[in-house]
């Protein structure tokens, strides 16, 4: 067997493994930033290979591979044990920054485009003095913002982060990056979401959402609606892992692609109608929860509360 062949095949079958985990929720998608920052172990593995071309002992370059299995699977160890604690390990080189913007009198509606880019994000209800307040765990040198405006009695916020210095494009992934976002629940609210890998835990159940948007790439995302207001909801994204909780007075209408590879629906008693799911209780309920799913390779869990 030639060596370059055994180390292909070893590599696509441990990113298939580590993939899997992160859909089966046994790794986090976060660890995909500590892999990335081994990458310079491609280079070693080469340069390994060439010196053990000249020697007379094929055997030995078995050698490249195994080096990059086993860090890989060291980082997988470790990250896997240690948990958050596991960012200590490369260094703290964190911040931790709280950012707000107030409600004005004068809004009755708003509407919050996130634009996050990778890592782990939680949103839940806020104060009411606050149209959004958010805690950003990040390194140092990410710099978050909030940019605001109003036009007649709406408000439209945008919040996102930008780096201080472009040398550290590469070195920020290997520590924590965390948002905490806390939202009002007093007034109506349209949120639009975009996000790289990440995890995603969203608790809206308290909020009175409108419209939803979730843009994300591969991803671990857990969104919880409540039955406050009627939703519009748009879920995409790419070798995700999604599950969505419900209320069961809710009416649901979900739309699916054919990228979605799993889900519940049929066990849970929705009707379908090619790529129509409907809840038996869409056409009476109060409140309607109306999905459309575009999520390519990805998993559907629904569950009732």
């Amino acid at each position: 067997m030639k060596t370059r062949h055994f180390l292909g095949g070893l590599i696509i079958i441990l990113i298939g493994l580590i993939l899997l985990a992160n859909n089966f929720g046994i790794l986090s998608w976060g660890i995909w930033y500590h892999l990335i920052r081994l990458w310079p172990l491609i280079l070693i593995a080469v340069g390994l290979d060439l010196i053990l071309k000249t020697v007379s002992l094929p055997y030995l370059r078995i050698l490249p591979p195994l080096l990059i299995i086993a860090v890989i699977c060291l980082v997988i160890c470790l990250y896997h044990s240690q948990g958050n604690r596991f960012y200590y390990f490369f260094g703290k080189n964190t911040q931790s920054i709280e950012l707000s913007q107030p409600l004005l009198p004068s809004i009755k509606k708003a509407n919050i485009n996130l634009r996050f880019k990778a890592g782990k994000l939680k949103i839940r209800e806020g104060s009411t003095k606050n149209l959004a307040s958010g805690n950003f765990t990040i390194p140092l040198e990410i710099m978050p913002w909030m940019k605001y405006r109003e036009l007649n009695g709406e408000g439209f916020l945008e919040i996102g982060e930008k780096e201080k210095e472009r040398e550290y494009l590469f070195t920020r992934w290997n520590r924590a990056h965390f948002w905490d976002i806390k939202l009002n629940s007093t007034i109506p609210l349209s949120l639009k979401i975009s996000a790289g890998a990440s995890d995603n835990n969203l608790n809206l159940s308290s909020l009175k959402i409108v419209e939803f948007d979730l843009d994300a790439g591969a991803s671990n995302s857990r969104i919880r609606f409540g039955n406050i207001t009627s939703i519009k909801a748009r879920v995409s994204g790419g070798a995700s892992k999604i599950k969505i909780l419900i209320p069961h007075s809710m009416g649901v209408k979900i739309r699916t692609d054919a990228g979605l590879t799993s889900n519940n629906l049929d066990a849970l008693g929705f009707k379908k109608s090619e790529n129509i799911y409907l809840s038996n209780n869409y056409p009476t309920a109060e409140k309607q929860l109306k999905l459309d799913l575009d999520a390519d390779a990805s998993a559907l869990k629904l569950e009732l509360y």
